[in-house]
């Protein structure tokens, strides 16, 4: 992730790049702090429009580390989250830990740390532009917060003049 994070920077502010889309659906998570050398990289761009310029969409197939890092990405990269509330809920138990019953040889996995990624409990991370899927859209390849968040620049390019 530090080489890709690195480009990802270099390529933003070689091209003054002052919008950027993060997608976290259908990302079942992982480790949470790779998210964060991302974000960690992306500080550097000051090109960015860091007021209204970046986006992260989430859906109900965002777990874990991908839930995390949207919540974290709202606060540390002034992310608009747009989308549907992530499947995972910020407020309770991740990292799984596992060992091996000795006579069965299952394995047994357990969720062993309790977070908290904002302060109150709730269905999933809420984003802050609700953008439901219907299976017409879905059915016609139609991204409809991808084309949410493409007019929302749109709509900000053309007051800025």
């Amino acid at each position: 992730m530090e080489d890709f994070a690195e480009d990802v920077e270099d390529y933003l502010k070689e091209r003054e790049i002052r919008n950027l889309i993060i997608d976290l659906r259908d990302n079942g998570g992982g480790d949470f702090f790779v998210g964060l050398a991302l974000a960690w990289r992306l500080v550097l761009v000051d090109g960015l429009d860091w007021d209204h310029g970046i986006y992260t969409l989430i859906g109900n197939k965002t777990y874990s580390a991908a839930m995390s890092n949207a919540a974290q990405y709202r606060q540390i990269l002034n992310a608009k989250l747009v989308g549907e509330p992530t499947g995972a809920n910020p407020v309770g138990y991740q990292d799984m830990g596992q060992f091996s019953l000795p006579n069965s040889g299952w394995t047994i996995t357990y969720s062993k740390r309790n977070y908290r990624f904002q302060d109150t409990h709730s269905e999933g991370v809420q984003p802050d532009a609700l953008i439901e899927t219907d299976w017409d859209s879905y059915r016609r390849g139609i991204d409809k917060p991808l084309v949410w968040v493409m007019d929302d620049i749109a709509r900000r390019n053309a007051a800025d003049g």
